[in-house]
């Protein structure tokens, strides 16, 4: 009777918390946080994560006991249907954690929390359903039961990634302490999902203090010459072997533009002949075409390739698949630039199963170690034998190709929040980090200038923070010897500044080279740098792109690259640190300014600027360049200050102004243009789906 009694207070005391909550309005985004916009744990985030919480532990229950029993009870059924009901299908799996919009956000919090309780239950209790050596087809038969009552995703997929995923789940799982809050927390760490604290996940990188700290921003770079070093960048190429023109592009997968050309082809939801704005990757033509015009209207002394070859087929990835792929690019590049070194780094969706980076001395069926090999022998026609020891070890290398320039690629999947092997252990990514530190104290006792190429930057909403800020303090440290970083991954053409943790001083700029691929709403891109031949600083930057709509009505005709823009003539010729952390001041104070970067930074693709980009979606992308540790805000905050105002102010005085007040349609893509731009606060959809997720699980009680 006590119990019940408990019961019963704690299910008056939600229902008041909840009525609270929307009668106050507090309901809002800061339960769907967005990379560079406040985190704060307030108020509205613990009202949304006790409710998370308390139907993930009901759910979690009434799973285990179905497990043993086998009886649907009706709890269990309208629990797992109005969950089924509550979230999107495709986003969950085409967008980043922090770029859902609120419904998804709670939907996937809910569902982490009460799987992992399930199979940390049942795996590790000795008398768990799945506690025995040979559990595997019992954990896979729960999988794909989760798969199918909350609607995740077609069988096939769901099928694929549990197949190729669940031997390494499975030993992570048996083989570390983590439990459900933990790996929720990191896997979702910039949401009010995150609750967890864990001291291995939490540890401080040596960082040698011989030099004295900085006591300016960065502002020693040299301008733009003609005699300039020239690098061409080729990002995210995610080749797609099965693509097909014609076929449809607008399916219920992850990923399209393969199938059903039968009954898609004449139609709008045909896949274009160069490639399409829908959810589909690069097809080989489109790839030629882009090497071939590099050859023929850019200089390229070195070429840089960041990461991403394979496609977007998350459920259909296979080591035969995957190194045939990463073996044909490799050898189409060669072909293309003869001579010309090509220094590459390692993407997320290398490795079969996708984004899983193993760390040493794991059993060889789940280990990476098969594609660190690979990718050696691949790479070596370019790099020197003394890089194989490190490729071999875990995916990074450096290599000295000038006397006085040195280059360091790293593997930057070690802060990836979707490498499941991150929450086997929170200090087995620090020995790189390590090396990383190492390598640039060398090369500043060498007087070599240092580029480093890394495939996610450090600010993405999916890259784990306390990797990012131990990485930042590197950069900080060796702000003198680093003259450029090189990232990918976002797909988009931006750029990011680095700032010292204390003092905020600008301290080094990363420039992201945007994506070959198409993938999504975007045209096909690569960059070409100027580099200072004495200080390897970069002193402008050229981006040439092709229009997709124009190209897929001339099928039969090479498309029409052209020169989206050159950097210094659009923006400033003080590429320093310092220059461009003056630049997004600028940005915040012109919109119109900020309006041309957004442009260019989302390759002009016709959806997106048929969309347009409203103050938050503008806010978001300035906050994208001023972030490079998702914890540390401040920069971005003052920023947004000042747009909002400036914003503010060009509508007062102008009627043309509502270009930047007026929100715009969301377009497909846009909403992660600033990793979430357009999810501003909880609709009246998001709100009424989780009354009805929360009120017809109390109140059926």
């Amino acid at each position: 009777m006590l119990q019940l009694l408990i019961q019963l207070r704690t299910m008056k005391a939600i229902g008041i918390l909840l009525a609270i909550a929307l009668a106050t309005g507090f309901l809002v985004v800061s339960a769907v946080n967005l990379p560079g916009v406040p985190v704060d744990f307030d108020l509205d985030d613990h009202i949304l994560s006790a409710i998370a919480d308390d139907i993930s532990e009901r759910l979690a229950k009434e799973y285990i006991a179905y497990l043993k029993t086998g009886v649907e009870t009706p709890e269990f059924l309208k629990l797992t249907n109005q969950l089924a009901k509550s979230h999107s299908q495709k986003d969950i799996f085409t967008r980043n954690m922090p770029d859902l919009e609120a419904r998804d956000s709670f939907f996937v919090c809910v569902a982490c929390r009460s799987v992992m309780r399930v199979l940390i239950r049942t795996i590790r209790e000795e008398e768990g359903e799945l506690h025995g050596e040979d559990s595997s087809v019992l954990m896979k038969d729960f999988a794909m039961d989760v798969c199918r009552r909350l609607n995740l995703q077609t069988e096939e997929v769901c099928e694929g990634l549990i197949d190729s995923n669940l031997p390494t789940v499975e030993y992570i799982m048996r083989n570390s302490e983590s439990d459900s809050q933990s790996f929720c927390s990191l896997f979702m760490e910039f949401s009010f999902c995150n609750t967890g604290s864990n001291q291995d996940y939490n540890w401080t990188l040596p960082v040698d203090n011989t030099k004295e700290t900085l006591t300016a921003s960065k502002s020693d770079t040299a301008t733009f010459s003609d005699s300039d070093i020239r690098i061409c960048q080729f990002s995210d190429i995610h080749h797609d072997p099965y693509y097909t023109p014609g076929s449809l592009a607008t399916c219920d997968e992850p990923m399209c533009c393969q199938r059903n050309k039968e009954t898609a082809e004449g139609t709008e939801g045909a896949a274009g002949y160069w490639g399409d704005y829908r959810d589909c990757d690069l097809p080989w033509h489109a790839f030629e075409s882009a090497l071939d015009n590099a050859v023929a209207n850019s200089k390229c002394d070195f070429v840089y390739q960041t990461g991403d070859i394979v496609d977007h087929m998350v459920w259909a990835t296979s080591v035969e698949k995957n190194t045939m792929v990463l073996t044909k690019v490799s050898e189409r590049l060669n072909a293309a630039f003869g001579d010309v070194p090509v220094y590459p780094c390692i993407g997320n969706h290398e490795p079969h199963p996708l984004n899983l980076f193993s760390p040493e001395g794991v059993p060889d069926e789940i280990s990476t170690k098969w594609l660190y090999e690979h990718l050696y022998n691949d790479w070596s026609k370019w790099l020197p034998a003394e890089t194989k020891e490190t490729i071999l070890k875990g995916g990074y290398y450096t290599v000295v190709p000038r006397k006085g320039f040195r280059i360091i690629a790293l593997n930057s999947n070690d802060c990836y929040t979707d490498n499941f092997w991150l929450y086997h252990s929170g200090t087995d990514k620090i020995p790189q980090l390590q090396w990383f530190h190492d390598t640039l104290l060398e090369a500043e006792k060498n007087g070599e200038y240092v580029h480093v190429l890394t495939h996610i930057p450090s600010g993405d909403g999916t890259c784990w923070s306390v990797w990012a800020r131990e990485f930042n303090r590197c950069i900080t440290r060796f702000s003198s010897t680093i003259s450029g970083i090189f990232t990918g991954h976002s797909h988009k053409d931006e750029l990011f500044v680095y700032y010292s943790e204390d003092e905020g001083h600008a301290t080094a700029v990363a420039w992201n080279g945007g994506a070959v691929t198409t993938y999504s709403n975007k045209n096909p891109n690569y960059r070409e740098y100027a580099v200072n031949s004495e200080t390897y600083t970069v002193t402008n930057h050229w981006t040439w792109i092709y229009n997709l709509t124009a190209a897929n009505l001339k099928p039969d005709e090479q498309p029409e690259w052209f020169l989206e823009y050159e950097f210094i003539k659009e923006f400033t010729d003080d590429m320093s640190p310092a220059g461009i952390d003056k630049l997004l001041d600028e940005f915040a104070e012109n919109p119109a300014l900020m309006r041309k970067y957004w442009r260019f930074r989302v390759t002009s693709a016709d959806p997106q600027v048929n969309g347009g980009c409203d103050r938050t979606c503008l806010a978001g992308s300035l906050c994208r360049a001023a972030v490079t540790i998702n914890s540390q805000r401040g920069r971005c905050e003052e920023l947004r200050e000042k747009l909002f105002a400036a914003l503010d102010n060009e509508e007062s005085t102008s009627s043309g102004g509502g270009e930047a007040t007026t929100p715009s349609p969301s377009t497909p893509g846009d909403n992660d243009d600033d990793n979430g731009g357009g999810a501003s606060a909880l609709g009246l959809l998001s709100i009424s789906s989780l009354l009805a997720i929360v009120l017809s699980i109390r109140l059926a009680l």
